[in-house]
């Protein structure tokens, strides 16, 4: 009796009906697969397209700030310059008080011996027979004098105290090109001068405000060269950290500021020196 049951469903699988509805589940099944796996790749790549987007914004994000800071950085970096160049241009001005030339223009031993010749003509009696003659000679010898030729009036140099005066004026109207020709003129000249290292800085602080920033970094190196213990040396020694600084040298200027607080500790500068350190790390 099982034979029988055995032959039928055989028969049954075998024949065309069967067959076909069993290859129709297996298309649909492969179909839902098919349209899972789509799903499945478009949910994946709708995350990643976002992931994208947030990247991208954050990149935007980020770019923008950059933007700010370079901006405010600049801005910091040109209101330091010009806080440091008033700063100096009032310190400038104290300074040409105290370094005002004490010679002052010689005029006229002439005037003196006039002055000498009054006087003692004021002392005569007058209608003394004294005067009368001094007075006859001296017409005599007005009339010689009348006939000689006249000497050649000699000009004296100007005094080192007048050159830096000048280059100093020029400084403090901001005709820059006029004070570094007078203070780099005044180095050459007088080198050994006591205002020669004043002079140094002053040229390369106007260096420094027109901005030109290497000649800068090579007055103020001379400063400290000159003169280790002059009393500009700790500001040129940081002014020339500040030009390299500006420049984009942050290893230099580094080098430069700890510098200054190794040779000035006591300085103003020092404290100046420090908070540029800050700001670099």
């Amino acid at each position: 009796m099982r034979r029988p049951l055995l032959f039928a469903v055989l028969a049954l699988a075998a024949s065309p009906s069967f067959a076909q509805s069993t290859r129709e589940r297996l298309e649909s099944l492969e179909l839902r697969v098919t349209q899972l796996q789509e799903t499945v790749r478009g949910q994946a790549l709708i995350e990643l397209s976002q992931r994208l987007d947030a990247l991208e914004a954050e990149a935007r994000s980020l770019r923008g700030d950059l933007d700010v800071l370079q901006r405010e950085n600049d801005e910091r970096r040109k209101q330091q310059a010009d806080l440091a160049g008033e700063f100096d241009r009032r310190i400038a001005a104290l300074e040409a008080r105290l370094a005002a030339p004490a010679a002052a223009p010689m005029v006229g031993s002439g005037d003196a011996g006039a002055s000498a010749q009054t006087v003692e003509t004021a002392d005569a009696a007058p209608g003394s027979e004294s005067t009368a003659m001094p007075a006859a000679a001296g017409s005599g010898a007005a009339a010689v004098a009348s006939t000689a030729p006249s000497a050649p009036v000699t000009v004296p140099p100007e005094t080192p105290e007048v050159l830096y005066g000048r280059a100093f004026d020029a400084l403090k109207a901001a005709n820059y090109p006029a004070a570094i020709a007078g203070m780099s003129g005044f180095v050459v000249q007088f080198p050994s001068h006591p205002l020669a290292d004043n002079a140094q800085y002053w040229l390369g602080q106007s260096y420094y405000v027109t901005r030109d920033y290497a000649k800068a970094i090579e007055a103020f190196a001379a400063v400290g060269s000159r003169s280790p213990d002059a009393s500009k040396a700790p500001d040129a020694l940081l002014k020339k950290g500040l030009s390299e600084l500006s420049l984009g040298r942050n290893d230099a200027a580094r080098a430069s500021f700890n510098e200054v607080i190794r040779r000035y500790p006591q300085n103003e500068a020092a404290r100046s020196a420090r908070e540029q350190l800050g700001r670099l790390r």
